[in-house]
């Protein structure tokens, strides 16, 4: 149907078959490898695709269920053409966070969250249709039993905008205070803690789905009477290939740090050739957020 209408306004629209990511993937056409179809419009920039089943799905940004490898276009003609399902543009998840510690180890801090392409898709599907108390409930005991208030949803359903989430929060378990010393995790919740590679052989490629870039800039307040004793140091590691970069910068501006953090995989799906490089860069990576700053009394 959203192929004839595309038809119909004078675009150049085809159908696309796909095998979603439940059925497998197709090695090469046949009647019974696709079991779903998209549409395909052609444009001199080349095609764009698009779903009409999801209703959080914009143009080139697929339900992640059909991202499966290559789809086949169907011509009226009775051509065809394999199509590359797979995102190139990076999906952004950016975050802007300052917070305050107070000489007890409590943390008081604001945040903004803000989502693109299919890190926005994926946030729409997963508060769609959950009542706001459970959400803010399950955010507040996924991220150290934070209390979270003055909570702000953007554009949730301005699909073509970023979607953009504020609230405020406290945290009494964020610090550890040890020998009068606070130990504090710059990142707080958004530290990534355990790599989620830990074979020592890949058989199978890594899927990520899309590409994707994090950013962190977090503005941290030390409280009245410490001093920084350590904190971390600055970091760069960066992947063969251009495949992925995490960046680590971190500086002191009269007891007030500046953090900016990034996260960026270029690659949809990672061979198999290079997962050791993929598992080091992550042992790294997480090595470096779960650095913690020592404050001491002055």
């Amino acid at each position: 149907m959203l192929t004839a209408m595309l038809r119909y306004a004078g675009l150049t629209a085809n159908p696309v078959l796909v095998s979603t990511r439940s059925n497998g993937i197709a090695l090469f056409p046949n009647r019974t490898a696709f079991n779903y179809v998209i549409a395909s419009v052609e444009t001199p920039e080349g095609n764009i695709l698009l779903d009409a089943s999801d209703k959080y799905s914009v143009p080139n940004v697929l339900p992640f269920r059909t991202l499966n490898w290559y789809g086949r276009l169907i011509r009226r003609d009775g051509s065809s053409e394999e199509v590359d399902l797979m995102p190139k543009r990076p999906s952004n998840d950016m975050v802007f966070m300052n917070y305050s510690i107070d000489a007890e180890g409590k943390v008081t801090g604001k945040t903004r969250r803000q989502c693109t392409d299919y890190n926005a898709l994926i946030t729409r599907d997963n508060i769609d249709g959950v009542v706001q108390e459970e959400y803010l409930e399950k955010l507040e005991n996924e991220n150290s039993k934070i209390e979270v208030s003055n909570y702000e949803r953007k554009n949730e359903k301005e699909i073509l905008l970023p979607m953009i989430e504020t609230y405020t929060f406290t945290g009494n378990n964020l610090c550890e205070m040890i020998g009068g010393k606070i130990y504090v995790n710059p990142m707080l919740f958004f530290a990534n803690k355990e790599n989620p590679f830990k074979q020592e052989i890949r058989e199978y490629p890594v899927d990520f789905g899309f590409p994707f870039t994090d950013k962190y800039n977090i503005t941290i307040k030390i409280p009245e009477g410490f001093e920084i004793e350590t904190m971390p140091a600055p970091a760069v590691i960066s992947m063969a290939d251009n495949l992925g970069t995490f960046k680590f910068n971190i500086a002191n501006n009269d007891g007030t740090l500046q953090l900016a953090v990034s996260h960026q995989i270029n690659e949809a799906i990672v061979s198999t050739e290079k997962y050791e490089m993929l598992k080091e860069y992550y042992k790294g990576m997480i090595a470096k957020e779960t650095e913690k700053i020592v404050l001491k009394r002055i």
